[in-house]
């Protein structure tokens, strides 16, 4: 029998008891229910222990309204919240799942097939949104962050960089003699390529640093929090050297490489897409030279001819 951890928010007794008692008695799913009566005691099991699902009541003595329910998704927004109030107001209802609740139902009503189902959907429900988040965001072919989660997080660090008065680095990397081994070794081969370089890539960098496939052969990696520019330099290093060691694909051995572009923000004080194109600039002319390099972007300098886009 499924057994489902419940933290049920509740400061009235009776109420809290009929939640229970009702819960005990449905036969297909059991049910571990943990009762807290406050927001801020509902705030410390969260952040100790997991749980399947929040049954949460709006008024309490420390959080009344829709507010409370924001508070409890700021402290874990992966859990779905079911409100449980005493009255039945529709409109009430309709702004709670709009405010990110998966379901409203007013206490004591219905049979515990109601509440239990509830749950049951609740849980699937969120599983179902974190899915389709996380395809809008990662791709998926090497699990990297995807083009629009990563404009969206460089903006992010663009501001902490100039907030915090801390350089941010910049690189976009494209991959050499990429087209060549997949027209050769067919597309499997390439895109098992396309994943080794994705684990390389997060190898050679930190955790809190990040990896992006733009598309194709293309990549791109946000360093925060350097001190020095020779730290970029080192992480571009430890990058070409990984990158050009033999993939082996079972009898089969594919050398390529990669180009780097670097810029440096804000010494490079552009909007995000001035500064994708100064990657890009410094970038192609690392492949000019005969690519498995890097070079950081010099202002005042013309770019490279683009038929080198056609070289990898």
């Amino acid at each position: 029998m499924t057994m489902l951890k419940i933290l049920l928010v509740e400061d009235n007794d009776t109420d809290a008891h009929l939640t229970q008692d009702i819960l005990a008695e449905w036969g297909i799913e059991q049910f571990d229910v943990t009762h807290v009566t406050r927001l801020t005691d509902a705030f410390n099991y969260l952040v100790r222990e997991r749980f399947d699902a929040i049954l949460l009541d709006l008024s309490l003595p420390d959080g009344h309204g829709i507010s409370t329910l924001g508070q409890i998704q700021a402290t874990n927004p992966t859990i779905p919240i079911i409100v449980l109030s005493g009255y039945s107001d529709q409109a009430l209802a309709v702004q709670a799942v709009q405010h990110g609740a998966q379901d409203y139902l007013v206490k004591g009503q219905g049979q515990p097939e109601l509440l239990a189902r509830s749950i049951r959907y609740a849980i699937e429900r969120k599983r179902a949104e974190e899915r389709l988040t996380y395809l809008a965001q990662y791709d998926q072919l090497t699990g990297l962050v995807n083009r629009t989660l990563f404009r969206d997080r460089l903006i992010h660090a663009m501001a902490r960089s100039k907030r915090l008065h801390q350089p941010m680095g910049l690189m976009l990397l494209d991959l050499d003699r990429f087209k060549p081994v997949n027209d050769t070794l067919g597309h499997e081969a390439g895109d098992k390529i396309l994943k080794g370089v994705a684990d390389r890539l997060k190898e050679c960098v930190r955790e809190v640093d990040t990896v992006a496939r733009m598309g194709g052969d293309e990549f791109t990696i946000i360093l925060e929090g350097f001190s020095h520019e020779d730290d970029i330099t080192r992480i571009a290093e430890r990058i070409t050297k990984s990158l050009a060691e033999p993939f082996h694909l079972g009898s089969h051995h594919a050398s390529i490489g990669v180009s780097i572009g670097i810029t440096i923000y804000p010494t490079d004080d552009q909007e995000i897409d001035d500064l994708l194109r100064h990657a890009d600039t410094a970038m192609y002319r690392a492949k000019q030279q005969g690519g498995n390099s890097f070079q950081f972007f010099i202002p005042n300098i013309p770019p490279p001819s683009a038929l080198l886009s056609n070289s990898s």
